[in-house]
């Protein structure tokens, strides 16, 4: 795993040279074994690469690297997991090779089919090309954006740049601090800037399943996708598979993939939270490797959140390596160590054991193997349980009567009431509509928390009118809505940056985009989710492998006892203190100051605390320019 940046600039060689240098200086936590540089003659074009060594940890796998002829230069961040399987095919092509790395074999599959190389790769990837002989950069994103890619273009001043993490883009004269007020929005509504939109205003996300061609003659770029989702679902044809083959069919993709993701020249563990997609992947590994290494968070003085117990059932079962983070202590200072490494925000108390865990694991080993996406591709969450009842029960009601109860009792309901949740997604028309799963702050209180000068540039985004594509199964609508949102921005985001924090690599099975087109493509929904089950073909293949003694019906993964820390002395002197510093011609310190003080009583506010004490750190850290739009 590794951080790139890079540039196109025309004008101040000398100062966009350095402001590479202090970028790739800024992502060494992403690659600290090496850092490359390559410009070119007159220093308009530069790349940098940080390099965490996993494949070939030779000085010749480093980067950028380069073709015998300098006509192509590529700096790459991920892992291919079947490399070995195109090098293969290469070579019967023709090309020669001198390292046993991964990047080699993107090179010159490159150079050998273009574009079309990126829908032939099976893994994890943000890749930039530098194009010599055609005069084009080259970016590239794997398919469900397991790995981050920023740029900024600036067609009046010729200028492209591009990074793994913001912070590699800070000291270029093409970065604006300039806050996007739609992407903020979207971020204290849903918890993360939502699609191809970043926090910042000129810097964009490439997509996921993408490239993007900057065509440095004619100052322009181009993106085009080489896999969606969308597309998948959109040319699906129904066709009977019996439940037996569905479930052969999945253990042998599962199978393959986590064969594949364990190859690596450098030790491999496992992380372990006791749920099923961890230890079904840990059950299945064992039949592929022994003497596995698995890790776990435990939180020994908090029984409800400590999955410690049932991680180690499946480790003795499995006689792995188990080795426990005991994580009861939390301090709240964690926030302005964890905003360093999230330059975009994201509000997910996930994060916290995720880094801890990354902390801990990264002294052990560089890569470890997790159970991210199950939830998204099988049904794993339990909105789905509840948005299949109430779609079934809103039959009986018509939507306008349900679209102004709802309307009246939101204008009356204070923040973090229980059940207000349940009756927007009764307000909602399940049949061009769908809500908004996981809300931090509607717009009405969006304007309560800031200052109000502040807050009249923030404009509603419709909680329950987030634009995606309705199929006709809801299940279908919300395992694609979270597959494309919430994964990508939230899940993978937190996963990247608290490992990549710590110099470790994270790889997750499920997404290998073979199974993930088989579970939306194969897999019937009534597999997936019923008004009271969820992931049930999973959990059917689960239990040929799990011991007896498994609990299937809990629903956990790496959480945080997030409500009890908050109600504690030390965390509430804490954020006491944060709004006390924050500035307060941004933030309503009044509203603030209350929103902590009704946690305390029946109100679920907990997750909005928290969000809000990192948003305010996050603020203080980067001091982004609110620009006023009146």
């Amino acid at each position: 795993m590794c951080g790139i940046v890079g540039y196109s600039i025309i004008n101040s060689p000398k100062q966009n040279i350095c402001a590479l240098e202090l970028g790739i200086k800024a992502l060494s936590h992403r690659g600290p074994d090496n850092s490359g540089i390559w410009t070119n003659h007159d220093g308009s074009l530069g790349m940098a690469h940080s390099r965490l060594s996993i494949l070939d940890l030779t000085k010749n796998s480093n980067q950028p690297m380069a073709d015998e002829n300098q006509d192509f230069i590529l700096g790459f961040n991920g892992e291919i997991y079947n490399f070995i399987e195109i090098r293969a095919d290469l070579k019967k092509l023709g090309y020669k090779f001198t390292t046993n790395s991964d990047t080699e074999v993107i090179l010159k599959g490159y150079k050998a089919w273009n574009k079309d190389l990126f829908e032939k790769l099976r893994g994890m990837f943000a890749i930039s090309i530098y194009d010599i002989l055609n005069k084009e950069i080259i970016l590239a994103r794997d398919h469900s954006g397991q790995k981050p890619l920023y740029y900024s273009f600036n067609k009046n001043k010729n200028s492209f740049i591009f990074s793994s993490e913001l912070k590699g883009m800070f000291n270029f004269e093409l970065f604006s601090q300039s806050i996007s007020y739609d992407s903020l929005s979207n971020l204290l509504n849903q918890g993360y800037c939502n699609g191809t939109s970043s926090i910042y205003k000129n810097i964009k996300k490439l997509n996921a399943g993408s490239y993007l061609i900057f065509d440095l003659s004619e100052n322009q770029i181009s993106i085009s996708s080489f896999w969606s989702l969308k597309k998948i679902l959109k040319n699906k044809k129904n066709k009977h598979i019996t439940e037996e083959k569905l479930i052969k069919n999945l253990e042998d993709i599962l199978l393959e993939s986590i064969e594949m993701q364990f190859r690596s020249d450098v030790p491999v563990g496992m992380l372990l939270s006791g749920g099923v997609d961890s230890s079904l992947i840990v059950a299945l590994a064992s039949k592929i490797k022994g003497n596995l290494d698995t890790y776990t968070v435990r939180f020994s003085e908090y029984k409800k959140f400590d999955e410690s117990y049932h991680a180690r059932l499946i480790a003795d079962h499995f006689k792995t390596n188990h080795l426990e983070l005991e994580a009861s202590k939390v301090e709240p200072s964690i926030f302005e160590e964890l905003v360093t490494f999230f330059d975009e925000p994201i509000f997910d108390t996930s994060i916290i054991p995720t880094y801890m865990l990354s902390k801990m694991i990264s002294q052990y080993c560089k890569v470890a193997i997790g159970g991210d996406g199950g939830d998204e591709l099988f049904g794993g969450y339990p909105h789905y349980n509840k948005l299949l009842r109430i779609e079934r029960n809103s039959k009986y009601f018509p939507h306008y009567l349900r679209y102004k109860i709802f309307n009246l009792l939101d204008l009356t309901l204070p923040i973090g009431i229980r059940g207000a949740k349940t009756l927007e997604f009764y307000g909602t028309n399940f049949v061009n509509e769908f809500p908004n799963i996981s809300e931090f702050f509607k717009y009405k209180e969006q304007c309560r928390l800031f200052d109000k000068n502040f807050a009249s540039n923030i404009k509603p985004v419709e909680a329950k009118k987030i634009k995606s594509v309705i199929f006709e199964n809801i299940v279908e609508t919300a395992t694609f809505q979270d597959f494309n949102n919430y994964l990508r921005e939230d899940i993978l985001v937190k996963v990247d940056r608290a490992s990549m924090a710590n110099s470790l690599e994270i790889r997750s099975p499920f997404l290998d985009h073979k199974l993930i087109e088989f579970a939306f493509k194969e897999v019937p929904n009534y597999l997936k989710v019923d008004s009271v089950k969820r992931k049930i073909l999973l959990k059917k293949l689960a239990k040929r492998h799990l011991p007896t003694k498994f609990d299937f019906s809990r629903k956990q993964g790496f959480s945080l006892p997030l409500r009890e820390l908050i109600n504690s002395e030390m965390w509430i002197e804490y954020i006491y203190s944060k709004i006390q510093s924050s500035d307060s011609s941004i933030f309503n310190h009044k509203y603030a100051y209350d929103l902590l003080k009704k946690q305390k009583s029946y109100y679920n506010n907990a997750e909005r605390m928290a969000a809000l004490l990192f948003f305010m750190i996050w603020v203080e850290k980067f001091n982004p320019l609110f620009e006023s739009k009146n």
